[in-house]
């Protein structure tokens, strides 16, 4: 396989190599690290003639489209007060794409609408009053029209129906008159049938589970069958679940996540006729696989499954696919390189060549001469040669539950005795972290550049580590999922890796409650405290009737009760472990910042721990930024917040 470099289409696309010529990650500049990427989320159109991706302009990420045979590059959307969110290709000409408000602290866009536009920027239609939850794509018609058979919350808010959508006029087909209602996931089958709906019905009563159903029709004339019936809390089987994928080309065959007798998610074939499980087609030691399947509409099968364990990686099938990886591998040393076949022309594919260290570049790839050529790195500015090795480490918590984390440590340090910053995720139930950690916000490099090994840890009620792992967490808050934490520090103290006199903890959200919590449970642990976004009150947090959470759902009255507690029949509980109610506890430095439109975690708690903080004589430094919601996204509030922590790292882990 040869490599040759596009030069006109590599000038389109602004490649360059590192702009600075910096001797070490130290020099880098804050706004060097938290620039937005020059291109990100590329993709192929359908036949691979051009390049879609999402650029900067005006502060905003924007959609561009890039001409591969012309080297040419158009912008066709220049939001100044949104941002692209993400995008599909309808057909070689037409693309729908989300925009949004910027992100909260897990990545999740703050979603604000739904367009459709041609690849030049003509004939643009909104969708945003019809589709009030977005566009979802379920298929391509492959047949050059501009239709699509997308999701839409249309009839109800309550309930996704399926659509065969003309994104051109806004006519459309509806395919679910007879939906079984609150439908939150369709399956088409591989003629563009709606085959098989997950609804989740409203509650009986506050004191009943919410149930996730899985239904199944033989064809579109076929009455619903229910197939499974289980409780979820947050999204998420409480035992055993059951989510189909997608079927398999013999239109029989449905391919299934679930965890029956087993506590972690893996992938199964699911036999439509006879009503039964089938072969285990995936299975990971550590995650759950539940979903990642990779098809080929030529061939007509399974190729693959992609998964994201201690690295990204994929199960090739097909023996073709498998040796392309490994001759990718070998050409491009050093780096995860992902490949896309372009749907309706398999010799053409877009590669994405990336690592812990390298924020990544994308290749195009011509199996057919065979050449693969580079297009454009991410983030020219930020040499991979400066970056900091990131691995993952497993500890054990002090109640023996086995806790797996990432660790970051300086480029050019000892590895030993270093100051320490614990970065805790948001949600609390979400998978937080991976080996490759470049987004929105690449604190790990960001903090290890300054000196700091970097823990991350994926504490218990952290998704994708099996049932376990997420039940554990049940009423845990500020203690044994605290524990985890702080177990996590002090495994590093003991490996010789962590300076006990210097460790600080930093977090968003629920990060920011155990950033908090952690000062005020734990005074003689930390140095001090970066809690954003963060919940501060237990009571707050379910009280609060202005909250979205509040006024979107019941889940502070039902669900909550179960996972968190409740301010009534845990009165005690909730003054023990809520961060403002112990602030008298608290020795180390605070760092607090909240956003002014935050409607997930609102000011106010920013507000009352500043207020009692300093009634009890505490160091804390408070900002509000204004516009800002459930995590940062204008620039120079992004730039100066990590300006901000610099400073205040700085003077607490000299």
């Amino acid at each position: 396989m040869t490599r040759n470099c596009l030069a006109a289409l590599a000038a389109a696309l602004c490649l360059a190599g590192p702009a600075h010529a910096q001797k070490t990650a130290a020099d880098i500049p804050v706004e060097e690290f938290f620039r937005r990427p020059q291109f990100s989320q590329m993709a192929l159109s359908p036949d691979g003639s051009r390049l879609a991706a999402l650029a900067p302009l005006k502060g905003r990420d924007n959609l561009v489209v890039l001409d591969v045979a012309r080297r040419t590059r158009s912008v066709i959307t220049a939001f100044e007060g949104l941002d692209v969110a993400s995008f599909f290709w309808v057909n070689n000409e037409r693309l729908c794409f989300a925009v949004a408000d910027g992100r909260d602290v897990n990545g999740g866009a703050n979603y604000r609408g739904s367009y459709c536009i041609n690849q030049d920027g003509s004939a643009v239609r909104e969708y945003t009053k019809f589709a009030l939850r977005g566009l979802g794509l379920l298929a391509l018609t492959h047949d050059g029209s501009p239709k699509a058979y997308v999701t839409m919350a249309g009839r109800t808010r309550d309930s996704l129906d399926a659509y065969l959508l003309d994104t051109e006029t806004g006519r459309f087909e509806l395919l679910t008159f007879d939906s079984p209602g609150r439908v939150v996931k369709w399956v088409l089958d591989r003629d563009h049938v709606p085959r098989v709906a997950v609804s989740i019905p409203e509650r009986k009563d506050r004191q009943s589970r919410l149930m996730q159903q899985v239904w199944y029709r033989d064809g579109k004339d076929a009455k619903w069958e229910m197939l499974w019936e289980f409780p979820i809390l947050n999204g998420t089987p409480m035992k055993t679940g059951w989510d189909p994928v997608a079927f398999d080309y013999d239109n029989r065959t449905l391919y299934v996540a679930t965890n029956e007798g087993r506590d972690r998610m893996a992938i199964y074939k699911y036999d439509t006729t006879m009503r039964q499980k089938g072969d285990l087609v995936f299975e990971h030691g550590l995650i759950d696989v539940e979903g990642g399947l990779v098809f080929s509409r030529a061939q007509k099968k399974l190729l693959g499954i992609r998964y994201d364990a201690e690295k990204p990686s994929v199960k090739w099938f097909d023996p073709e696919m498998d040796r392309l990886q490994r001759q990718l591998d070998l050409t491009l040393k050093g780096t995860i390189n992902v490949f896309a076949l372009a749907p309706d022309n398999e010799n053409l594919a877009l590669v994405y060549a990336y690592s812990d260290t390298d924020p990544g570049m994308y290749h195009l790839l011509d199996r057919a001469k065979p050449s693969l050529e580079g297009l454009v790195r991410t983030r020219p500015w930020l040499d991979p040669a400066l970056m900091a090795e990131r691995r993952f480490v497993k500890y054990k918590a002090r109640d023996g539950m086995e806790i797996p984390a990432w660790l970051t440590i300086p480029r050019g340090s000892t590895g030993k005795n270093l100051p320490l910053i614990v970065n805790v995720h948001g949600g609390p139930w979400v998978r937080g972290y991976s080996l490759i950690s470049w987004g929105r916000w690449p604190e790990a490099q960001f903090f290890a550049s300054r000196g700091y090994a970097v823990l991350e840890p994926e504490p218990r009620g952290s998704l994708g580590y099996g049932t376990k792992h997420f039940v554990s967490s049940f009423r845990q808050w500020g203690q044994a999922m605290q524990d985890d934490i702080d177990d996590g520090a002090l495994y590093l103290v003991k490996e010789g890796i962590a300076d006990r006199s210097r460790m600080c903890i930093h977090g968003g959200s629920y990060g920011g409650y155990a950033a908090a919590m952690g000062v005020a449970r734990d005074p003689d642990l930390w140095k001090c405290g970066s809690p954003f976004v963060a919940v501060t009150d237990l009571f707050l947090f379910q009280e609060v009737p202005y909250s979205d959470i509040s006024y979107l759902s019941d889940f502070f009255q039902t669900d909550f009760k179960l996972m968190v507690g409740d301010s009534d029949a845990d009165r005690a509980m909730f003054e023990k472990y809520s961060p403002l109610r112990q602030a008298a506890n608290v020795k180390a430095p605070v760092l607090l910042t909240m956003g002014a439109a935050d409607r997930r975690v609102p000011q106010v708690h920013g507000d009352r721990f500043r207020e009692a903080l300093e009634k009890n004589g505490k160091s804390v430094e408070y900002v509000v930024y204004p516009g800002e919601g459930h995590g940062y996204n204008k620039d120079e509030h992004v730039f100066d917040f990590y300006r901000r922590l610099e400073k205040f790292y700085g003077e607490n882990l000299k």
